[in-house]
């Protein structure tokens, strides 16, 4: 008679009943179109919504550079120049409440569950909802897959926010006034209603928080939705092994999970304040050319569509890098190359605003990777106990970044200082992101850890990845 598997992960469970199957390929697409779309239409929107246009001085007989303050105009638009904190002041307010968001339903998704934190940020929907909404169906996808589809998960729902920031540039052509527009955005987020009887609660969370009989009702419907064969009573045993197995392993450990534990060890505290600060600068750079893509020549929704449309190849590519060459060096490279790219308008002069803008569009291009990426890097360095409330800290902190970005953007306004300062400024910050986040351990081999403890004994990889095989670190590497 041959030997039982050994039951270690949720992995282990979830891989044996159905890694991704059908029933749920079908969840994932229609929660995807249903929570990343509208949230996108929210969070992308602010550009209209709260964003300068471009603007150029009135005063007779007097010759400014478009979009850029000088002391001789006394007449311009009364939230730009000598007022244009006030502008600013409108944006970051903006990112504020998407910094509580962050905060606060990270915790809520942790404790209450994903489901609950997506209809309840469905409902409410502001800007501070917006992100938990966000960030709530991101984990539930992302726990929803088997490992060997994690990386598929990521990069497709990323698609879904760029078919979003394209419906935003088109709605915001057709509907000018901006209150209209936010009108029609806030909306949306109410469709995923329509789900309330099919959708179900992360099964992962549901494990890992001992609801053995529900998560293996959850379970139980992919595999027979997916018409796979699973003998419900090796499946409620593989639970119970799995949770008591958990429950030996926090012995001594308290069972309540607070944020205090994502600095409670060595590690975590590494990861945590590393993954918070490239999440910053990405999400200040992200949020920092949206709107600074006003001061780029040509219509700036078509500069916004073509931005977004440009992000289709670079999640597709993303893709394949990660899952060939794991997460640590593509994405340090990424933020590297992208800081680099910012810094050479430094060579460029400002008379050439084609290539300014070209290398706007690169800068974002690899801003926008960088931020896709992240959100899978996080998510797997985080364990499950504590995945949403450590992306919740970490888009807390992005939401710090895009507080900061309208005020970086506004310096391009002011007079006696250079109009590509902001790209200098977002190049220098994020070429230092990606050389830190070499200090993180590589997680393209490692299972979806789901306690503290199990992070804390892993083995830590610090090599690199060619062609989806580990190869051992050529050089010393910090730990």
């Amino acid at each position: 008679m041959p030997e039982k598997k050994k039951i270690s992960t949720f992995d282990d469970i979830l891989t044996s009943v159905s890694s991704f199957g059908h029933w749920q390929i079908l969840l994932y697409l229609v929660t995807c179109t249903l929570v990343i779309i509208p949230s996108t239409l929210q969070v992308i929107g602010f550009v209209f919504f709260a964003g300068t246009p471009r603007f150029h001085c009135v005063t007779p007989n007097v010759t400014c550079e478009d979009s850029k303050c000088c002391e001789n105009c006394t007449e311009y638009w009364n939230l730009i120049c000598d007022r244009a904190y006030a502008g600013a002041n409108v944006q970051a307010t903006y990112s504020a409440g998407m910094l509580v968001g962050s905060l606060v339903f990270g915790a809520t998704s942790d404790f209450l569950g994903r489901r609950f934190c997506i209809y309840l940020c469905a409902i409410l929907l502001v800007p501070a909802f917006a992100v938990g909404l966000f960030v709530a169906h991101y984990v539930f996808v992302l726990e929803l897959v088997g490992p060997i589809h994690r990386t598929l998960a990521d990069k497709v729902q990323s698609l879904f926010w760029c078919i979003g920031a394209g419906l935003i540039a088109l709605l915001g052509y057709f509907i000018p006034h901006w209150r209209t527009l936010l009108l029609v955005c806030s909306f949306p987020p109410l469709l995923v209603f329509t789900l309330y009887a099919i959708f179900p609660e992360s099964a992962r969370w549901l494990a890992v928080k001992g609801h053995l009989t529900q998560a293996h009702v959850v379970l139980m419907t992919y595999a027979s939705k997916s018409s796979l064969s699973v003998d419900s009573d090796s499946l409620k045993n593989e639970l119970t092994e799995y949770y008591e197995s958990e429950m030996e392993s926090r012995v001594g450990v308290s069972k309540r999970t607070t944020f205090l534990e994502l600095v409670s060890s060595q590690r975590l505290r590494k990861r945590t304040a590393i993954l918070c600060f490239n999440w910053m600068i990405i999400s200040m750079v992200y949020y920092g050319f949206l709107l600074y893509v006003t001061r780029l020549s040509g219509s700036p929704y078509l500069n916004l569509f073509l931005m977004y449309l440009s992000d289709v190849p670079t999640h597709i590519v993303c893709w394949l890098v990660l899952k060939k060459f794991g997460r640590r060096i593509p994405h340090s490279l990424m933020m590297i190359l992208g800081g680099f790219t910012c810094l050479m308008v430094l060579a460029v002069r400002k008379d050439q605003k084609s290539a300014i803008a070209a290398l706007a569009f690169i800068g974002r291009f690899m801003a926008s990777g960088s931020f896709s990426n992240i959100y899978l890097y996080s998510s797997e360095l985080f364990p499950t106990t504590l995945r949403n409330q450590g992306i919740g800290l970490c888009s807390t902190s992005a939401r710090i970044g895009s507080i900061i970005a309208p005020y970086v953007v506004m310096l391009a306004q002011l007079p006696d200082l250079s109009s590509t300062l902001p790209m200098v400024i977002f190049g220098s910050l994020t070429v230092a992101a990606g050389f830190m986040s070499l200090l993180l351990p590589e997680t393209l081999f490692c299972p979806t850890f789901q306690t503290v403890e199990e992070v804390n004994n892993d083995k830590e990889f610090y090599g690199t990845v060619c062609m989806g095989k580990p190869r051992p670190c050529p050089l010393p590497c910090l730990r």
